[in-house]
């Protein structure tokens, strides 16, 4: 599934990437902003960094075509909702969206809504359910939008650089020995992980009831001040923190519908106690980093405050500059009207006020120019007093009033013209430039199809789990030997299911289950298992089925699979130390082909060894003839150092014991990937190639000792 996520990279975003990796979906992020601040760590996924209202959204939707579009809307950190553009920058990102998604016949949109849109509360409520309302408008068949209003989201970030929520934030505080706040009253939370859990069955299972659905996602439960201070204190004992205060968080309102649950099979599992100890785990190992980042903030804040309060003095002191040189200029004008008009016939005709104002309608515009008027008006009442004038009769003259008039106009007039060329000339400066800008997103947007496409191409031959890599590493079981199909399982099982630790128990005539091998020396584990003492492992492995353990801790596996020959479990393979996060229907049906894989290749080496059998092995026993132990021991020991070998020979004095009682009392006590045989045609020692290493054959030793067998363990040295 192809997954468009448009928000903000921070807390939801980054764990809804997580969420929809796990599931093997397509990830793109529309970020909203035009400077590229990708997080490093996060899953695999592709991002395009220009803001969700631009027209160059239609080259995304169209170059990817998603199966699934999600717009974090109410949690959205791009948003400042209490400022006045926000409303229509929201809206106007939204219907680009919708339209878009529309047009391109996007199946399923999410609208991530909040609890406050559902009373309007606040300027974020107000915009959110103004949001809903359109779309409800855009919805129709065939373009299903869901909005799901959710309550207060916290819980641990992927990444140092996203920006911590309030509760993450209260442990921040309480780790270092801060004083901390406390909720309010009791508020509804609802942990990331859970949200991204719903986020993603309403892609999965979007449903056709209606074009547009608004549901109401709860949290795992209500927490109050007092609930919340006691799992502070308990985490944070050592640090001593203190609460002070209460911390003001929106959504606070409870979800009483539960309609979602029913209808996505929605079940909320992080409660506050484990989501703060998950948000510790994450603080503890990025405490040092998240303290530098916010202290980089702080610097930064103060820094473009100064620079705010330095560029308003620099403005304030350019206008006082601009003002000087008005007046200087008006000084010069002035003088030179006063002085040489009077004194020189060629100036006569020439008013020096008037080019005065003139330059500086080019040179300042409306403002200055209006100033320059009224200097040059009064320079001309002074002269006119200076001549014998007095200021009522001054200015009740039809020319004088004519000339003011005159200088306005031809101020209002150069400097609108002026203006109105420079406006012009702006515009298509900024035309120019997002043209420049369009063209260059154009190239970023081919650049990542081409990108896109290399992907799929690549995928059938490097990405983990694809049919060309499952091919190559399965044709590992290509062999016949029943013992190397069981090692060769171990590998393909880890690499296909990416996990490290894997283990694989043999059925024995005991009923237990017996340990045969694992990849690593510290996969976990029992040496031998009693299913009848693990009743859910025994079920679902007796139904064939894939056992999961949701459980933390404790001695079984994270999930376990059953391998039949006929009707008869005779194999186990366990997987150990997964993520919760990966334990999924993806991981538990992917197993599931390997183990038919596994048991297909099982069923041929069966069948050789059943057709070879007379050439390897006494007739109607389980002894191997001497050539054959001899190059089955040299195929397992020789090269081998004695602390990575798999296999340890064994010697058993037989004791006047003839083959057939031998092979009746070993093969009951012996598991069916060790084997027996002479070394020595007629010899008084027979030997076991027990599948363990040197210190496991010590209990294979003290097992023989316990039915009367004299042996010991062969080591390297020995030839």
């Amino acid at each position: 599934m192809k997954v468009l996520i448009i928000g903000s990279y921070g807390l939801i975003v980054g764990n809804l990437i997580a969420r929809l990796h796990r599931e093997k979906c397509d990830v793109y992020v529309l970020t909203g902003k035009r400077k590229t601040d990708k997080r490093k760590g996060m899953p695999r996924h592709i991002a395009f960094f220009f803001q969700e209202d631009s027209a160059d959204l239609k080259y995304v939707i169209s170059g990817i075509m998603p199966d699934y579009l999600i717009f974090t809307g109410a949690w959205d950190e791009n948003y400042e909702w209490e400022k006045e553009e926000c409303a229509s920058a929201f809206s106007s990102a939204l219907v680009n969206i919708l339209s878009w998604a529309k047009e391109y016949k996007i199946p399923k949109v999410c609208y991530l809504s909040c609890m406050d849109a559902g009373t309007e509360k606040g300027a974020r409520g107000k915009i959110v359910r103004d949001g809903e309302r359109i779309c409800e408008t855009y919805a129709e068949p065939g373009f299903g939008v869901t909005a799901l209003r959710v309550p207060y989201v916290y819980g641990a970030c992927l990444c140092a650089e996203d920006t911590l929520d309030l509760i993450s934030e209260q442990c921040f505080l309480a780790r270092g020995g801060a004083d901390y706040q406390l909720l309010a009253s009791e508020t509804e939370l609802i942990y990331v992980t859970d949200l991204a859990d719903a986020v993603y069955r309403v892609g999965k299972e979007g449903l056709d009831k209606d074009p547009f659905s608004c549901y109401e996602v709860g949290g795992k439960e209500r927490v109050d001040g007092e609930t919340f201070a006691s799992h502070i204190e308990r985490l944070y004992e050592k640090s001593a923190p203190k609460a002070l205060g209460t911390m003001f968080i929106t959504d606070t309102a409870a979800s009483s519908d539960r309609t979602f649950n029913e209808d996505f099979g929605y079940t909320p599992r992080i409660d506050i106690k484990t989501g703060l100890e998950r948000i510790e785990n994450f603080l503890s190992k990025n405490h040092k980093k998240i303290a530098q980042i916010r202290r980089t903030k702080l610097q930064e804040e103060l820094y473009e405050k100064s620079q705010s309060a330095k560029a308003q003095i620099r403005q304030g002191m350019t206008y006082v500059v601009h003002v000087l040189e008005n007046l200087l200029v008006f000084a010069v004008a002035f003088a030179t009207q006063y002085f040489l008009k009077g004194s020189m016939d060629a100036f006569v005709y020439v008013d020096f006020l008037l080019l005065y104002i003139v330059i500086i309608a080019l040179k300042r515009g409306v403002g200055e120019s209006i100033l320059a008027v009224l200097l040059a008006s009064c320079a001309n009442l002074w002269m006119e007093i200076l001549d014998g004038g007095t200021v009522s009769g001054v200015l009740s003259q039809y020319q004088f009033v004519l000339q003011v008039l005159f200088y306005f106009i031809i101020a209002i007039g150069v400097s609108y013209s002026f203006l109105l060329h420079r406006t012009k000339l702006k515009e298509r400066m900024d035309q120019l430039r997002e043209l420049e800008e369009e063209y260059t997103r154009i190239i970023d947007i081919n650049r990542t199809n081409v990108e896109i496409k290399k992907t799929f191409e690549d995928r059938l031959i490097n990405y983990g789990d694809s049919i060309g890599k499952i091919y190559n590493v399965v044709s590992e079981l290509d062999v016949l030997e029943v013992d190397k199909v069981i090692m060769a399982s171990l590998r393909v099982v880890s690499k296909i299911m990416s996990v490290k630790d894997v283990s694989i128990y043999y059925a024995g005539t005991d009923q237990y289950f017996h340990f045969v091998g694992a990849t690593t020396k510290e996969t976990g584990g029992l040496r031998t298992i009693l299913l009848s003492e693990y009743k859910e492992l025994g079920k679902a492995l007796m139904e064939g089925d894939v056992f999961i353990n949701h459980e933390i801790g404790g001695e079984l596996p994270r999930m376990a699979a059953p391998i039949y020959s006929g009707n008869k479990l005779i194999y186990i393979i366990m997987l150990w130390n997964m993520e919760f996060d990966e334990v999924n229907l993806y991981k538990k049906n992917l197993f599931l082909v390997l183990v038919k894989i596994i048991t297909s290749s099982l069923e041929k080496g069966y069948q050789y060894e059943k057709v070879g059998r007379n050439q390897e092995y006494y007739e109607d026993t389980n002894i191997m003839l001497p050539e054959a132990f001899r190059n089955r021991v040299e195929e397992q020991l020789k090269g081998v150092p004695q602390e990575e070998a798999e296999y340890t020979l064994v010697c058993v004095a037989t004791e006047g014991r003839d083959r057939t009682q031998l092979n009746m009392e070993l093969s009951g006590i012996l598991r069916d990937s060790d084997r027996i045989g002479y070394l020595k045609e007629g010899s008084d020692y027979i030997y076991i190639l027990a599948h363990t290493n040197y210190d496991g054959a010590e209990f294979v030793v003290r097992k023989l000792t316990r039915e009367g067998f004299r042996c010991r363990v062969v080591t390297k040295d020995e030839d």
